[in-house]
């Protein structure tokens, strides 16, 4: 990747970083700089303990921020994934633990639209 592009990547996921540093300051991120058309930055809660109320809250910040959230369930893997996006910006990705099912393996739950501030 030139050098260019990847400096602007790396910028907006660093905003982006800004605002999740100020809700979740414990919580174990990565950049996957080739996904997407500016990266994905990814938010994993699998351990951090951080509360569903701060989840939230960072939800509603980034959707007044104009991302627009889907959600995904996959009991067989225990997570459930927003994946949120705005034009020209990065794109983030929250993956939150639930129960594992591993007997739902073949059911797949669509992704829909979601709504943090809706929650």
């Amino acid at each position: 990747m030139k050098a260019r592009s990847l400096r602007h990547r790396l910028e907006k996921a660093a905003k982006l970083l800004v605002i999740v540093q100020k809700h979740t300051p414990d919580v174990d991120c990565r950049l996957d700089e080739d996904k997407g058309e500016n990266g994905h930055l990814i938010v994993d809660f699998q351990g951090s303990g951080t509360n569903r109320s701060k989840i939230v809250s960072l939800g509603k910040d980034l959707e007044n921020k104009g991302y627009k959230f889907t959600e995904k369930k996959s009991p067989w893997l225990g997570q459930t994934t927003y994946l949120g996006k705005e034009d020209d910006k990065s794109s983030i990705v929250l993956t939150l633990p639930i129960a594992k099912n591993r007997m739902n393996i073949n059911e797949d739950e669509p992704e829909r639209a979601y709504s943090f501030t809706e929650a």
